[in-house]
């Protein structure tokens, strides 16, 4: 077994060498070849080098043909001079006198690489090479496509076999960077590529809501007990679990079975994982990675907040959190709205009562913005979760949440790489570019789409005034449009915004994607606010009108 992670080698050489020298230097550091071995083993490393200098022939072409060896002086880096010293050249040479096209010296090196190393194998008396390949999603495109290069020269090698661990849909995403000539549809392509590169693949499902439970339970069991006693309750969780694949859990309640002893901190982290499993389960797509990166950012704050002497509840935090995660802009006003009043967000309790007695007979009581928030069923689902903060001081809770309060960049890089790609459609000029990313937003997660959506809105902050016939707050109106569960941010971030840089047709949009659904009280409250305008006299008129045909 040969392990290689691309990304330790990221941005120091061309990653198809890197990976072809890793598979050669650990068969020789393993078998030790002798004589005949040991002679094709030097000449692969020597091939090695020699693909090196002629992926340079490639890129630089004829001026590198011309001058030699030597021209690499004009065209590459000081990395590449410091190895021509120990470099043999006299294969090189021959070649060059034979053909001087860069495209076919590369080509016949790497045919002959192919069979010195299926004769490496044969002289080494191995039986069977497994290469697992380990975080080429984390890698950029190029560094992707040049692994990928550097294992079909191996594809057809006997005994010779590759395991990729990655998420599929990265790279897919470096493919069509790669490709983006191929005309058709690109996902085609992406997909076409892999098929025929992977022989078996093995796509393992998101967590279940089931599966996600016994997932974090096993994390909190793991910090809150003995590294030697976690591995005992670990294989004996999952000894358990294969007997009953689809009802097991791991949980507080049987946490004793497994456990010998509860402790505090372990009691107060399962009742929280209960607290937070449905809703990351959804949101998070059951994607185990962004779950633990939600988890350490709890415990960071809270451990934050512990060094300097504050005992924030984990739950409340958590809480919080999720808001902050899903529902920004509601988020952001409930931060605005404690700041006034010592920590306490005076709106909360009757908006808890509301959900609690599902009965909105005084729902006219709370301001336009917060009746909004109780048309979305996500919120209602978080207001009338445990526990109840409507009479908590939150201000420590929102101190440690300062860094999702101020404006920044973060937004795009906690997306996954087809929101990315989506998020860069929706700002093209092409209509058409941005209709065909509208119909695939519908397949983002929950924590893309929210991703997606805060960074349009500090777009649209940053630009002002909103013209021109598809300015960004349109393209956010559209993008709601097909993700309805955003509607109520939307609302609240457009009601925040000054009357005057707000587009005349924005009350036409609005209408449009409100009607006949229970956003359209709040869009006609809107509408009756701006008739009153005196910043945007034009907006205003157009208001009233529209107030009269309602």
């Amino acid at each position: 077994m040969i392990n290689f992670n691309g990304w330790l080698f990221e941005g120091y050489e061309d990653t198809k060498t890197v990976l072809m020298g890793r598979i050669v230097n650990e068969i020789i550091k393993k078998r030790k070849p002798q004589d005949k071995a040991l002679k094709i083993a030097a000449k692969l490393l020597k091939k090695i080098d020699l693909l090196k200098i002629g992926q340079s022939a490639v890129k630089h072409g004829a001026g590198f043909m011309l001058m030699g060896p030597a021209g690499l002086a004009l065209t590459t880096t000081s990395d590449i001079l410091s190895k021509l010293s120990n470099a043999d050249y006299e294969e090189y040479i021959k070649k060059q006198n034979e053909n001087t096209d860069p495209d076919e010296i590369l080509k016949n090196d790497i045919q002959e690489f192919h069979l010195a190393f299926e004769e490496l194998i044969k002289e080494t008396n191995l039986k069977k090479i497994v290469v697992l390949i380990d975080d080429l999603d984390r890698c950029s495109p190029d560094t992707v496509i040049g692994t990928l290069e550097a294992i079909k020269l191996f594809l057809f090698a006997k005994n010779t076999a590759f395991v990729i661990g990655a998420d599929e849909r990265l790279i897919k995403h470096a493919v069509r960077r790669r490709f983006p000539e191929i005309p058709g549809d690109n996902t085609e392509v992406g997909r076409d590529y892999l098929e025929k590169l992977i022989q078996y693949p093995i796509r393992i499902p998101p967590l279940s809501d089931l599966e996600l439970t016994t997932y974090i339970n096993l994390l909190f069991t793991n910090l809150y007990t003995d590294i030697g006693e976690f591995e005992h309750i670990r294989i004996s969780v999952l000894e358990e679990k294969n007997k009953d694949q689809f009802g097991f859990t791991f949980r507080l309640e049987n946490a004793n079975e497994f456990v010998t002893e509860v402790n505090e901190n372990l009691k107060e982290a399962l009742l929280l994982s209960a607290q937070l499993v449905s809703v990351l389960a959804v949101g998070l797509n059951g994607n185990p990675r962004q779950t633990k990166r939600f988890l350490n950012t709890l415990l960071l704050r809270h451990q934050m907040a512990n060094s300097k002497g504050e005992n924030l509840d984990k739950r409340i935090l958590a809480k919080l959190m999720l808001l902050e995660y899903f529902k920004s802009e509601t988020f952001k006003s409930f931060y605005q709205q404690q700041a006034k009043n010592q920590g306490i967000i005076t709106e909360l309790k009757l908006m808890e009562e509301l959900v609690l007695e599902n009965n909105d007979e005084k729902l006219d009581e709370l301001p336009v913005e917060f009746q909004s928030y109780l048309q979305d069923s996500w919120i209602r689902q978080w207001l009338s979760s445990e526990p109840n903060v409507s009479e908590v001081n939150l201000q420590s809770y929102f101190y440690y949440s300062r860094d999702k309060l101020s404006v920044s960049g973060t937004n795009i890089q906690r997306m996954s790489s087809q929101a990315q790609e989506l998020f860069i459609k929706l700002l093209n000029d092409s209509e058409t570019i941005r209709s065909l990313a509208l119909k695939e937003v519908r397949s983002l997660s929950d924590g893309d789409s929210s991703a997606i959506f805060e960074s349009l809105a500090e777009r649209m902050k940053n630009e002002g005034e909103q013209n021109g016939e598809s300015p960004t707050i349109k393209r956010l109106i559209d993008f709601c449009n097909v993700r309805n569960e955003l509607i109520s941010q939307l609302l609240s971030l457009i009601d925040k915004l000054p009357h005057q840089v707000l587009p005349l047709s924005i009350t036409t949009w609005l209408q449009g994607i409100s009607e006949n659904t229970s956003h359209e009280p709040t869009v006609n409250k809107m509408i009756k606010d701006w008739s009153k305008s005196s910043t945007n006299k034009r907006l205003a008129g157009i208001a009233k009108r529209k107030l009269k045909n309602l």
